[in-house]
Order: structure tokens, then sequence, then C-alpha cells
């Protein structure tokens, strides 16, 4: 696996000014364009909307493709704090003291896994727009060699062809 992907500001490694100046254009149009606001997937509780919102509220960089994540991560929450206040009910000796407990650690898992879903993006997005700026040095280098190579016309078989 290679290296993490960088923002243009913060790369050390030395590139042409087109290409600093590419990179940059890309990486505004992927990691920026997204403003729209995430939203919840399906039908939330009460307190499980609240989460999302507090959840939305605490990072501006999320948007609606990170709506299902969100909205899983608000709803493993919200059900493993009902899972341990029903926990802190019964008796720790309790049968089902047992089962709650695995299910909580499920939720843990499932919390730790939306969350890692989460910080994804943001890098997957950085990588978009690197390739998004490799592709169009590549094309504007071949449009400028095939400007190059383009034949040379001799005036005086142009002007043979006009007479004919």
């Amino acid at each position: 696996m290679g290296a993490p992907t960088k923002s243009v500001n913060n790369m050390t490694r030395k590139i042409s000014k087109e290409e600093r100046k590419e990179r940059q254009k890309a990486e505004e149009m992927v990691v920026n364009a997204v403003k729209t606001p995430p939203k919840p997937v399906g039908n939330l509780k009460e307190a499980q909307k609240a989460l999302f919102d507090d959840y939305v509220k605490l990072n501006d960089n999320f948007s609606e493709s990170d709506s299902t994540s969100l909205t899983a991560l608000a709803r493993s929450v919200h059900r493993q704090n009902v899972l341990i206040e029903r926990l802190e009910e019964l008796d720790e000796l309790d049968e089902r003291a047992l089962e709650i407990e695995r299910r909580i650690h499920a939720y843990e898992r499932s919390i730790v896994q939306q969350m890692n879903l989460l910080c994804i993006p943001l890098n997957q997005r950085l990588k978009l727009a690197h390739d998004v700026a490799k592709l169009a040095i590549e094309e504007r280098k071949l449009a400028n060699t095939e400007a190059e190579n383009l034949p040379t016309v001799n005036p005086l078989l142009a002007l043979l062809e006009e007479d004919d």
C-alpha cells in the first residue's frame, strides 16, 4: 500500500508550478465542491436524530456522502446506550447480563467501523483530486505534442490545391 495522499499545501515533494496549479484546482473541485449537508438515511428515533445532528455539528467537512455512516453511527451509539442502561439495572451475575454485554461489545465494533468509514472520505477525496490533476496535466501535454506535430502546410501546395 502506498503512502497516504496529502493535500497539495502539505506536499514536500518538488513539483512544477503547472502541476501544483492543476493539483490545487482539482483538490478544490473535489474536496470543497461537495457542500451538501448530510441527511439521515431512513427513519431515526428522536434520540438518534439528536445524536446525528450533534455529529453533523462537530465536523463541517461531512457531506451527503457521509449520511449512511453517520446514520449507522447514531443508531449504534443510541442502541449501545440503551443496552448499557439496561445492564446497569441487572445484577452482574444474571445470565441476561452476559448476553447484553456481548451485544454491547458488538455495537462497540460497529461504532469503531462507522467512525473509520467517516475518516476515509477526505483521504479518498484528496487521492481523487491528485488523479484528476494528473489526468489534466497529461491531457495538456498530449495537446501540446499534438500541436507541435501538426503537419506544416506548404504554402505552394495550398495555392495549387486552391487553383484546382
